[in-house]
């Protein structure tokens, strides 16, 4: 009897410690230091840009609503799905942001006050509310370009002169592997250093992968670019402003 006993307590413990979760460490096996402007999620480590002035990006927006009405955000705020908010990796905060989304050209103005998407592919979370605004709210993600206001976010810095910013379109794409290939092949003709990437945008039969290149800030550069892309025989590059 005594016997039977210790086999059920040792099989209790062995299922104990099955189920246990191991500690999420990195590769090296051993927990990073963070430093001042560092912080971890999920066993990754992510590093608060210093500065936002004239942060301009292009990405991918997606959007959180009901599941995290209520919370408490990064900052210590009680989010609102229904306000204009959002969320970010990297940004500090608050950041004042102007949001585009590029399938339909509508912009909205948000408040960072929040951390994530914790997803290597996204650029922003947006409130639903945000989302709803910009006219994605009935779907997962959107391209979208995200830029600081420098003069709302640094009014001591005076009036900054405010500069376009071009964006070559050289292909959409059903399937994400003729992306791929028109990405590779784009990159070796453009300069060197010139941003060249993929964004994917939902639609009613699927999905949508574009690949777009910039920002450029010299027309003098964009009218390169495009006559490289021609010349190469890549397409056509259609041109987008963003202001």
């Amino acid at each position: 009897m005594l016997l039977k006993l210790f086999i059920i307590v040792v099989v209790q413990c062995c299922l104990l410690v099955g189920c246990a979760t191991p500690p999420i460490i990195n590769p090296s096996g051993t927990k990073p230091e963070l430093g001042p402007n560092q912080y971890e999620v999920f066993g990754q480590v992510y590093e608060i840009m210093q500065e936002n002035v004239g942060y301009l990006e292009i990405g991918v927006a997606s959007w959180y609503g009901k599941k995290f009405h209520g919370r408490l955000t990064a900052m210590g705020e009680t989010y609102d799905m229904f306000g204009l908010t959002a969320a970010h990796k990297a940004l500090p905060l608050p950041t004042v942001v102007k949001v585009t989304n590029l399938d339909n050209g509508q912009s909205i103005i948000v408040r960072v006050n929040d951390r994530g998407p914790f997803h290597d592919d996204r650029l922003i979370d947006l409130s639903w509310g945000a989302a709803r605004a910009l006219g994605f709210e009935n779907q997962g993600t959107a391209p979208v370009v995200v830029e600081a206001l420098d003069e709302v976010n640094h009014p001591e810095l005076g009036k900054l002169k405010h500069q376009e910013s071009y964006y070559l379109q050289v292909g959409a794409f059903i399937a994400r592997a003729g992306a791929v290939k028109q990405l590779k092949d784009v990159k070796l003709a453009v300069p060197e250093g010139v941003p060249v990437r993929i964004l994917t945008s939902e639609i009613k039969t699927g999905m949508l992968y574009k690949v777009w290149i910039g920002p450029l800030d010299d027309p003098e550069e964009e009218s390169v670019v495009a006559l490289r892309i021609r010349d190469r025989n890549l397409g056509k590059a259609l041109r987008v402003t963003v202001e």
